[in-house]
């Protein structure tokens, strides 16, 4: 038989071996590896492994079939070719892709394992949104490097095409840099953290309201007034944000009283000293202060200041201590003055 047919035939036969392994692997891969991996704690492994099996299906063909192959280029007859190259090169260029390709559907996984598993228990919808574009991200890394990889095997200059690449990349990210800032401001919120859901902030401006959504460009706050304010997060970071709600929602309030000029100062704060004591959502430690501050036009000025468990019941609280503090001073006769100004009028002299 000729040299070059039975080589021929054997290369078909070993490749028609390389498939049946490859089938094998597969359902090996399919029916005892993957099912295997769902009695573990964790996802990961499952996923991992039933991503992966089609790309290891097309990577045992293509590189068994570039072995086989590398058989025939041996033969004299072939091994110089023009045809013989361009196939080594087709080949090695499928090879590069299918591992390129495999690399993807692994860090992916590792995207759709954290999407399913941890970014359900976390408070924020920022790595939901994050996560997504950097595996498209990723995913256009990895075929970009594939690209340079081929291009160089076939030994083509790719000066060029770098530099081409990198003025369109500079041009895109000059054209995105506000983007691109909110967009790495956001990653910084989701791990410096200065603010979860739920959370009430008072922006910059004076603006107050609950976080209800910390995004991948912007964050998203519930006002009072029941309106949602939306801030880039390249703001958020760079401004001064007060959060009530870390590290515990404990709320300090000041409030100011004016009694009349002549009143028993001292009367006065014992007063006001039990209205806070006997109220239930007012903290013993720290201990209320009173404080008495100021010689006014009209009144003798105090300073109260006290805390309460939860900065959101301020209004209820403040409310009650202050319909309190009214009723105990009608019933002590501690009076509450008007704005008033004493005017001497003193006669020309004749």
């Amino acid at each position: 038989m000729n040299v070059v047919l039975r080589t021929v035939l054997e290369s078909f036969v070993y490749f028609f071996i390389i498939l049946i392994a490859a089938e094998i692997i597969s359902r090996i891969w399919d029916r005892i590896f993957v099912r295997f991996s769902r009695r573990l704690p964790t996802r990961l492994f499952s996923i991992l492994l039933k991503n992966t099996r089609k790309p290891v299906y097309y990577f045992i063909l293509i590189f068994g079939f570039y072995l086989v192959y590398q058989r025939i280029l041996n033969l004299p007859q072939v091994k110089n070719s023009v045809g013989a190259k361009f196939i080594q090169g087709l080949l090695y260029s499928f090879n590069v892709l299918i591992i390129s390709y495999l690399t993807y559907v692994v860090i992916q996984s590792f995207i759709s394992w954290y999407l399913q598993d941890i970014a359900k228990k976390t408070k924020t919808r920022l790595d939901d949104e994050f996560l997504p574009l950097l595996g498209r991200l990723l995913r256009i890394v990895v075929f970009f490097i594939a690209i340079i990889i081929i291009l160089s095997h076939f030994k083509v200059n790719i000066t060029g095409f770098l530099a081409t690449a990198g003025v369109a990349s500079l041009a895109v990210a000059f054209a995105a840099q506000e983007t691109i800032a909110n967009l790495i401001s956001g990653f910084t919120i989701l791990v410096d953290k200065p603010f979860r859901i739920g959370d009430r902030i008072q922006l910059p401006s004076g603006e107050i309201g609950d976080v209800i959504e910390v995004g991948l460009r912007s964050t998203k706050i519930l006002s009072f007034d029941h309106n949602v304010i939306v801030i880039p997060n390249s703001e958020v970071t760079k401004a001064k944000v007060v959060n009530y709600s870390y590290p515990n929602p404990r709320f300090k309030i000041r409030m100011t009283l004016g009694v009349a000029y002549g009143s028993d100062m001292e009367k006065v704060k014992r007063v006001i000293r039990e209205i806070l004591k006997a109220h239930p959502d007012v903290l013993d430690e720290p201990a209320p202060d009173i404080f008495f501050v100021e010689f006014g036009d009209s009144s003798l000025n105090l300073l109260i200041v006290y805390w309460i468990s939860d900065y959101r019941e301020k209004f209820r609280i403040m409310d009650e201590i202050n319909m309190e503090i009214d009723k105990r001073f009608r019933e002590e006769g501690i009076v509450i003055p008007f704005p008033q100004r004493d005017i001497h009028i003193i006669p020309p002299e004749e």
